[in-house]
C-alpha cells in the first residue's frame, strides 16, 4: 500500500517517528483540510463521483479512515445541532492540516511512476495467445477513450482552477497511455 511518512508539527526527526498515512487517508484529510467543515458523507460524495478508480468512496472505506484520522488527532468532529441521524462535521487540527499540507507538498516515488495494472498485464502477456493480446489491447483503448470523455464530463460539471488542472493532467496522461497501447497493438500485429 502506498504512503506518505508525515512528521507531527513541531517535531523534528529524532522526536518521534513520522505518522504514515495511505494515500487515500491523505487525500482524506486534504478534502477535509480544503472543504472543512464537511462531513464524512459528503467526502465519501466527493470520492465517489471521481472519475479516479483508485480512490474509493466507499462506505467502508471512508468511515474507518475518519474514524483512524480522528483518533490520531488529525480530525475534530462536531455535531450538527438538530440532527436525527446525529451527524458530524469533520475539521482539520492544526496539526491534521500540517500533514495534510506536507502530503500535497511533497513529492515522492509513488508520484513520478504510480503503479500501472495495463502495463503490469502487458508484462505478462506471454500467457496470453496473440490474438488474446490484440483483443485485450484494443478493449483498453476503447476503455481508455471512454474515460476520456468521462473525465470531460467531470470537468465540465465541476468548477475551480486546480480541478480544471488536475482533469487536464489526467486527460493528458490517459492520451499517453491509449497512444502507447497502440504503438504496442502495431508492434505485435506486426511480429
Amino acid at each position: 500500500m502506498n504512503s506518505a511518512m508525515l512528521r507531527e508539527p513541531g517535531s523534528t526527526p529524532d522526536d518521534e517517528p513520522a505518522v504514515a498515512l495511505t494515500e487515500l487517508e491523505a487525500h482524506v484529510l486534504a478534502q477535509v483540510a480544503v472543504n472543512q467543515p464537511i462531513s464524512a458523507y459528503d467526502v465519501m460524495k466527493a470520492l465517489s463521483r471521481s472519475p479516479v478508480s483508485s480512490l474509493s468512496g466507499s462506505t467502508g472505506a471512508i468511515y474507518p479512515i475518519v474514524k483512524r484520522l480522528r483518533e490520531r488527532g488529525l480530525l475534530t468532529a462536531a455535531p450538527v445541532k438538530g440532527s436525527p441521524r446525529r451527524t458530524e462535521v469533520l475539521s482539520c487540527s492544526p496539526a491534521g492540516r500540517a500533514a495534510a499540507a506536507r502530503w500535497v507538498g511533497s513529492v515522492s516515488d509513488v508520484d513520478l511512476l504510480p503503479h500501472d495494472p495495463l502495463r503490469s498485464k502487458i508484462l505478462f502477456f506471454s500467457l496470453l495467445t496473440k490474438p488474446e493480446q490484440m483483443r485485450f489491447l484494443l478493449e483498453a483503448s476503447r476503455a481508455l477513450e471512454a474515460k476520456l470523455e468521462e473525465l470531460e464530463q467531470y470537468a465540465k460539471a465541476h468548477e475551480g482552477l486546480n480541478l480544471e488542472l488536475a482533469s487536464q493532467g489526467a486527460a493528458v496522461a490517459t492520451k499517453a497511455r491509449r497512444r502507447w497501447l497502440q504503438d504496442v497493438l502495431l508492434e505485435i500485429s506486426q511480429s
